[in-house]
């Protein structure tokens, strides 16, 4: 048999490799080219975790309108608001019935993977199996009150029973207040079952409640500017891995529980819950490709002048965390060892009245309609005495009636007097009877 040379089997090598170098290369243009095929001229869907206004909304809203620039194809992207069960429905959407294709992104809820950790039932997938695609924001929580409540800081919450706005009674928005009781002695009282945070912080002006437990300084930046500026919000404490640059007088949950090893751990526990913001994820099963290519659009959105300045303008401040950082931090919390999850359990539960479902209290008011706002999902009357009253309008939640028949919001028009019931001004309309 003949022995092929040193300079015959090194051009075999070569020509093996470019052979193989080749095919990769034509493997990757294949992929690229079908991510393409498959995004162009389609129309994705951004599912938000919760109503119309709020932080999650705003961030949401923004990434859907200028992300599909940096997605090849150049897709449009719809945003959809799907609130309920404090994100948890909108959660078990994507996991079991939105397609599996990366048409469908969506906006998490930051304490989701901490709810499946603790073996939340409502929740009916896994967040370990969702591609991350980026976080938004790593702004901290913030435990806030309103200006004119005696409880100033968090060493009066401790001393008075302060009153909290909630969503889901399964939500963050209960159990967070609840381990701070636990943890520092605090005296919160959590009044849960607001649609959203846009109605806690209507609740909160209206003196219902006295302030929230979870929202981060950018969505307060971004949906209250104006709160921020002329200081109408006590910030008690907040939670997270480091403080907030803008925040150093502050102080952080994990600072507070100092020596005690067993509080110690918790509050790493929930500060680590809490380093992802406003996370965004698509479902499982979608192919590499895409979830590779949504990724680097979403970091490419990042530098994206267009999307900086109407960050700016909404004041929506921007903490990107690359989608691979964010699935190895969710990954991580819903690992945690049992032991300690066991004990942040009894951390987060309620105790007797500590958390109680909200009593809703309707007025009625009879005016004519003077402007439909966004095809009826807002509109603005007019009583008899001239005084201009607002209210939103759910295509489901909000009971509709015009000529004696069941009607569409879009229905709606200016002159209609219509007698509407609902709990004040800017809240949710309960019942629309229109003549």
């Amino acid at each position: 048999m003949k022995i092929p040379s040193k300079k015959t089997g090194t051009g075999i090598l070569i020509a093996a490799i470019v052979g193989v170098a080749g095919l990769a290369a034509d493997a990757g243009g294949a992929a690229a080219a079908g991510v393409e095929e498959f995004y162009k001229g389609r129309q994705l869907k951004m599912i938000i975790r919760s109503s119309p206004g709020g932080g999650y909304d705003t961030y949401a809203r923004l990434l859907a309108q200028h992300i599909g620039r940096h997605i090849p194809g150049g897709p449009r992207m719809i945003a959809i608001n799907m609130p309920g069960g404090g994100g948890i429905r909108a959660a078990n959407y994507v996991a079991n019935i939105a397609p599996k294709d990366g048409s469908i992104l969506t906006i998490m809820s930051r304490g989701l993977p901490m709810y499946q950790a603790m073996g939340g039932k409502k929740f009916k997938g896994d967040v370990r199996k969702f591609n991350w695609i980026c976080d938004l924001s790593d702004s901290n929580p913030l435990l806030v009150t309103w200006h004119g409540s005696p409880t100033k800081t968090i060493q009066d919450a401790m001393k008075r029973e302060t009153i909290l706005g909630a969503t889901g009674a399964g939500s963050i928005s209960v159990q967070i207040p609840v381990a701070y009781n636990r943890l520092l002695g605090t005296k919160l009282k959590i009044i849960f079952g607001y649609k959203g945070g846009s109605s806690v912080n209507l609740a909160i002006e209206r003196g219902e409640v006295e302030g929230r437990a979870t929202n981060n300084l950018a969505s307060w930046k971004s949906t209250h500017p104006l709160w921020i500026k002329e200081k109408k919000l006590n910030l008690l404490m907040q939670l997270g891995l480091k403080k907030d640059k803008e925040l150093p007088d502050v102080p952080l949950l994990k600072d507070l529980v100092k020596g005690d090893p067993e509080k110690e751990k918790v509050a790493h526990f929930l500060s680590l819950a809490y380093a992802v913001g406003r996370p965004i994820a698509t479902g499982s099963g979608v192919p590499a490709e895409r979830v590779a290519a949504l990724r680097k659009a979403c970091g490419a959105t990042m530098t994206d002048a267009k999307f900086l300045e109407e960050a700016k303008g909404q004041r929506a401040e921007i903490g990107y965390l690359p989608g691979e950082e964010v699935q190895k931090i969710i990954t991580e919390i819903v690992d945690a060892p049992k032991s300690l999850i066991e004990t942040v359990k009894v951390y987060m539960k309620p105790r007797g009245r500590e958390a109680d479902k909200r009593k809703e209290k309707l007025v009625k008011v009879s005016a004519t309609v003077t402007a439909v706002k966004r095809k009826g999902r807002a509109i603005e009357l007019k009583d008899k005495s001239g005084k201009t009253v607002t209210t939103k309008v759910h295509s489901k939640r909000s009971k509709i009636m015009i000529g004696g028949k069941k009607a569409k919001r879009s229905k709606i028009a200016t002159g209609m007097a219509c007698d509407l019931t609902y709990e004040g001004p800017g809240s949710e309309a309960k019942e629309i009877t229109c003549r």
